[in-house]
């Protein structure tokens, strides 16, 4: 078993190299770049604000719903008509001012156009400040789906 370990004269001294290399890698440059991983804002919060493992649905989700749609709006720019649902949405508190809806809006790109029911799903952040202001939210991603509606 062990011959082809010393068939090379330098086998040895190569696996040697090969364990002090993966020793120093993971020392110098894999362990720090965890830690500061795990000290970025990612891990860090007010503990409560920490989220909930069932759907929500209070006055800070229903803030994010507006802000989600007024993202939403953005995307569709002004010449778009779009009916948004208040009371048709879920929402989940992920903890740390971080909440993902998912809802639908109603899109009348132009006036005699059919109504397309667009669903989505939004992920958003609240850094701190005032709630109402949109500039103190940050959209993590947002994703749009078409479903045909009957008028």
């Amino acid at each position: 078993m062990f011959q082809k370990l010393f068939q090379n004269k330098y086998s040895l001294v190569m696996l040697a190299v090969y364990v002090v290399a993966l020793y120093v890698l993971l020392n110098k440059a894999i362990v720090p770049f965890v830690f500061k991983v795990l000290d970025s804002s990612v891990f860090t919060g007010d503990p409560q604000q920490s989220g909930q493992m069932t759907e929500v649905h209070d006055s800070r989700t229903a803030m994010a719903l507006l802000q989600c749609n007024q993202f939403v709006k953005e995307e569709f720019g002004d010449d778009a008509m779009l009916t948004f649902s208040d009371r048709d949405y879920d929402s989940w508190d992920i903890g740390y001012g971080r909440f993902i809806i998912k809802s639908h809006v109603d899109v009348r790109p132009h006036p005699g156009d059919p109504v397309v029911r667009k669903n989505y799903v939004c992920q958003i952040k609240h850094e701190d400040g005032d709630m109402a202001d949109i500039n103190n939210w940050e959209l993590g991603g947002l994703t749009l789906n078409d479903v045909q509606v009957s008028q």
